[in-house]
C-alpha cells in the first residue's frame, strides 16, 4: 500500500481555487514573465490559465500577477510580492501536510498488516 495526497484550497462557496496545477501555473509565471508561456508549458489555454489566476485573486481576494501589456501575446506579467510569499506559505504548507499524513499512514499501515496476519 501506498499513501497519495492531493491538497486543494477552496473558497466559501466550496470551489477550488489553490491546488497543485495553480502553483505550477503560478511557478511558470515567474519563470516566464508570462502567463501565456506559463500556460503553453503546461498544455492549457490561455483562457484556462486566466480563468485559474482569476480565481486564486477572488479567493485570496489579493492581486497575483502585476499584468503589462505589449507585444501581439498581451500577456506579459510578474508575480506581485503578496503571490511570491503566497508561493513560498502554500509549498510549506504543503510538504507538512504531506509529511503528516505520510507519518499516519505508516501507523495505520501497520495496523492493517497486523490486523491481516491475525486473519480477521
Amino acid at each position: 500500500m501506498e499513501l497519495s495526497t492531493k491538497l486543494y484550497i477552496l473558497d466559501d462557496n466550496g470551489q477550488k481555487f489553490m491546488g497543485a496545477g495553480v502553483l505550477w501555473l503560478l511557478e511558470g509565471v515567474e519563470e516566464t514573465g508570462s502567463l501565456l508561456s506559463a500556460a503553453r508549458g503546461m498544455g492549457l489555454s490561455y483562457t484556462k490559465a486566466r480563468f485559474m489566476l482569476e480565481s486564486l485573486e477572488k479567493g485570496l481576494g489579493q492581486k497575483i500577477l502585476d499584468r503589462k501589456k505589449g507585444g501581439a501575446e498581451h500577456s506579459g506579467g510578474t508575480l506581485t510580492p503578496f503571490a511570491k510569499e503566497f508561493i513560498s506559505l502554500y509549498r510549506e504548507f504543503q510538504s507538512e501536510v504531506k509529511a503528516d499524513a505520510e507519518r499516519r499512514f505508516r501507523g495505520f499501515s501497520a495496523s492493517v498488516e497486523k490486523l491481516m496476519e491475525e486473519g480477521k
